[in-house]
This record gives C-alpha cells, structure tokens and sequence, in this order.
C-alpha cells in the first residue's frame, strides 16, 4: 500500500509539473550513456550496410568480369573473321581477273617438323582436286600443289618444304629459268640459274608453266641475294616469300575446267 501510495504521489506531482527539474536533472545525467548506446547503435548497422556493399561490389565484379571474357572472345572472333575477309577479297580479286577455275579450301592440319611444310585441306576428289595442282593464297601467290588427294582432304607441299620443286621464271618473261627448290625452316631458294641470266635483288620469281596443271606467271618469291662466281655454271638466289605459309588458314586451288564437278 506504502509502494502504491508513493507511485500515485510521484503521478500528480508529474501531472502537475512539480517534478519537471528533478526529471531534467536526471534526463541530463543519463544523456552520456544514451549517446554511447546510439553510437553503438549506429557502428553495428553500418558495419552490416558495409557487409552488404563489399557483397555487392563482389557480385558486380564478377559479372564485369564475365562480361570482359564475353567482349574479348568476340573483339578476338570478330579479329578472325576481318584477316579471313580480306584474304578472301584479294583471292577473289585475283579470280575475277585471271579467269582460272578454282575451289577454296580450309587449312585443317599442318606439320610441325621445321624442314617439312605441308598442310591438309578439307577438300579431295570430290571437289575435282587432283595431284598437281597449284594451290594459292593472297593476291594469287603460288605457296604450293597438291602432292596426295583422297576422297574429301588433300595434302599440299608448300615451297619450302625440302621435297618441293617448282619450275620458275623471271616476272615478265615466258621462259624456264631455273627451280625453286625447299630447303626447310621456311626457305627455299632458286637454283640452276644460267650464270649468264640477267638476275637482281628484288626480281619477281614466278612459275614457268612447263608443269602441266601449274599455269604460269603465279608469283612465288622476290630474290633476295644472288650468289654464285662468275666461274660457276650455274648461280643460285635465296628468296623472300611474299605470304606467310605457316599462317595461312585459307588457300585456292586452281584445276582446269574439264575438272569442274557436275
């Protein structure tokens, strides 16, 4: 009763505002403590905001990455498709002058062993390709012929290769003027050369057409150096290939007419 009596006492005094500085002395005493609980407060939701972010920034910079790997794939795809497209345009070119019969081709294979250079094609007999042929690359650059052939695949011996012989001329003229011959490693040199022919730096190498399904006049090389003595009967000339062999994805073989498939 003593309890209630005072709790009812402490009431009306509250009502009747007797109590307001007593309640202002102790609202002022307490108010340290309510500070340093609302900063307690205030550092553990920021701590759990913070906690979300670094969540967040984790999340969005694995999908950057993603995104990154995407466009790369793409930028390199798109890379791909732009070398493809401008081979393709100067072949053609080529074609559209020259009047030959060819089929296009992909490179599906090449060797490895640096004294042999071959690659494999993705078209045979099918296609009406036949051993001999000459193959081209490029604005209708002679880089080899076919040398095997199957049913749907074919085997072309590039130039540099240490079997290859390729029966060639000097650009603007119409007749045999030695061989280009593979020495491997990407080389090949002309060889068998008149010590009497005329012979530079820079000349135009092309072939003879003296073999029967290589036509003339497809360039091969540029002369590099001549060498050989005025005593020898014969001089030699290292070369300078005009395409780069062991990138090439696409290639042109040139076949007469009459093997044009039905």
């Amino acid at each position: 009763m003593i309890i209630l009596g005072a709790i009812f006492a402490v009431a009306l005094l509250h009502v009747a505002g007797l109590l307001q500085p007593v309640e202002n002395g102790v609202r002022w005493a307490l108010m340290p403590v309510a500070q340093a609980f609302a900063a307690i407060g205030s550092a553990t939701n920021k701590n759990g905001n913070n906690g979300d972010t670094v969540q967040t920034l984790k999340q969005k910079n694995s999908e950057l990455e993603s995104r990154l790997s995407s466009v790369s794939v793409d930028y390199v795809e798109l890379k791909s498709l732009q070398e493809e497209n401008i081979s393709l345009r100067k072949v053609a070119n080529f074609l559209n002058d020259s009047g030959y019969d060819h089929v296009g081709a992909r490179v599906i294979a090449r060797t490895t062993d640096p004294q042999l250079a071959s690659v494999l094609i993705d078209r045979g007999t099918e296609d009406g390709i036949e051993v001999g042929m000459a193959v081209i690359a490029d604005d209708g650059v002679f880089v080899g012929k076919v040398t095997s052939v199957s049913q749907r695949v074919a085997t072309v011996t590039m130039t540099s290769d240490q079997g290859s012989r390729v029966a060639a001329s000097l650009g603007g003229e119409h007749q045999l003027l030695g061989l280009v011959q593979g020495e491997g490693n990407g080389v090949a040199r002309l060889t068998l050369v008149p010590q009497g022919q005329a012979l530079k730096a820079n000349d135009i190498i092309v072939t003879a057409g003296t073999e029967e399904k290589i036509p003339a006049n497809l360039a091969i090389a540029l002369v590099n150096q001549v060498d050989g003595k005025p005593t020898d009967p014969f001089k030699t000339a290292t070369l300078e290939p005009l395409t780069r062999v062991d990138k090439l994805d696409l290639v042109i073989v040139l076949r007469p007419a009459a093997l044009r498939p039905h």
